[in-house]
């Protein structure tokens, strides 16, 4: 079973590069450590050495930097770390001292955007916002496709054609989702039942906690409203009269949300959550 990770590990292994995961690490302090250790440092050697030159964490994270500007770097599930002001000042550093840098980030998209992907103006990385790549949605070949040759690679596993299809038909082709219900499947060894119902649980409270973090210092009441009304899918004239906003506030609402892919927008101009997972999340909102 493959996923955002194993995609991105590949790569890194293709050419060459640093994978790094930064699943639990947060602050400058935490990301210049697991940093370093791809630099050949002995990390009790540096502990010392800060204490006795009191070198702030965001000038070691500069020289590892330096030490690895000819290789690609892939920074996995950096989306804690990427709130600290301090990470933001010290990529703006090292892409101005280190041109040849080559960085991928990886992440929720709701964890990456406000601070990676669309800076604000008084950010210390407004100008350089990196390219865009998202995994777009299996169609349900290409679902069953995924699930059906992950699992054949446990052959004591056995799985019905109609529990793939339900799968599919819960998980809606997300590959994410897939990935977790083949883990629980193929690695924990749990039944169908409740491979889907854990993948359902889990997924909801992970993409919760994004959404709370997303919630932060916006208008909650207002999101949350917007967000529970699309679930089913809704036109711009419901959303205007059950909000009591008016033309200017509702736009930016709704592009906040499609630009963090919460929202889809239909061709016929209905608004809808359409990850099932994701509805379930504003659920618990």
């Amino acid at each position: 079973m493959t996923g955002k990770t194993s995609l991105i590990k590949t790569f890194a292994n293709e050419k060459k590069g640093v994978y790094i995961n930064f699943l639990d690490t947060k602050g400058i302090e935490g990301f210049a450590r697991k940093l370093l250790t791809q630099t050949g440092f002995d990390m009790s050697e540096i502990g010392v050495d800060l204490k006795v030159f009191h070198a702030k964490w965001s000038k070691v994270a500069e020289d590892a930097f330096g030490k690895l500007r000819k290789r690609v770097i892939v920074f996995d599930e950096i989306q804690n770390v990427a709130s600290s002001p301090y990470f933001l000042k010290t990529l703006k550093t090292a892409w101005d001292t280190y041109h040849e840098l080559k960085i991928v980030f990886s992440g929720p998209y709701i964890g990456l955007a406000r601070n990676l992907l669309e800076p604000a103006e008084a950010s210390p990385m407004y100008g350089r916002a990196p390219a865009v790549i998202t995994l777009g949605l299996f169609s349900k070949q290409v679902s069953k496709s995924f699930l059906s040759d992950g699992l054949e690679e446990h052959p004591d596993i056995r799985v019905s054609d109609e529990q793939i299809d339900e799968v599919i038909d819960r998980l809606n082709g997300y590959v994410g989702w897939l990935t977790y219900y083949g883990n629980f499947r193929s690695v924990r060894r749990l039944s169908h039942e409740k491979s889907l119902s854990q993948t359902l649980r889990e997924g909801s409270k992970l993409i919760s906690s994004e959404l709370n973090s997303f919630l932060e210092k916006r208008q909650r009441k207002l999101y949350v409203k917007t967000l529970r009304m699309c679930i089913n899918g809704t036109r711009w004239s419901e959303l205007e009269s059950e909000l009591g906003v008016n033309s200017k506030v509702l736009w930016g609402v709704l592009n906040t949300l499609k630009s963090v892919n919460l929202l889809e927008e239909s061709k016929e101009g209905y608004y809808s959550v359409d990850d099932p997972i994701l509805k379930e999340a504003i659920k618990l909102l």
